[in-house]
């Protein structure tokens, strides 16, 4: 299960990357990231943008996976349970990431887009990272009662 988790992880960080990059080549010199309520809009340059995108990927998947491999717990069950746990949790926030990279682009694009047909995928990320963390105390119930 292990080997699963660290493929999902990996396979979502390269992915992540790739929208990240793929992002950048289209974005306007002055990038659009908060849209105010009177209509206005908050600018950033382009690079920026890009590589305070790039810290904020790596500082999560760097410190997730660097735990993962540090932490070590007297029950090797509880350690594999934890470390398939967090990474998979910065496979999670991986996806987030590339649904908020997606919709900055949506936003920057300058076409005629309905934002309601891609806003509720924002939702649906912050829902996933809601159940990831309300999962694991579960999780350690589940597995404290199975020991």
């Amino acid at each position: 299960m292990t080997r699963l988790v660290k493929a999902f992880w990996f396979l979502s960080l390269i992915v992540g990357l790739a929208v990240l990059l793929y992002t950048y080549a289209g974005l306007p010199e002055q990038v659009a990231y908060e849209i105010e309520t009177g209509g206005g809009m908050s600018y950033m340059s382009r690079e920026t943008f890009f590589y305070l995108s790039l810290a904020v990927l790596v500082v999560a998947n760097f410190s997730l996976y660097t735990v993962s491999r540090s932490l070590r717990y007297r029950k090797e069950s509880l350690n594999a349970l934890m470390t398939n746990w967090q990474l998979s949790l910065a496979g999670v926030l991986n996806f987030f990431f590339i649904v908020i990279w997606n919709f900055i682009s949506l936003v920057n694009s300058g076409e005629n887009f309905d934002y309601d047909n891609f806003g509720y995928m924002i939702y649906v990320a912050l829902g996933l990272i809601v159940i990831w963390v309300i999962a694991l105390p579960v999780l350690l119930i589940r597995h404290q009662a199975s020991s």
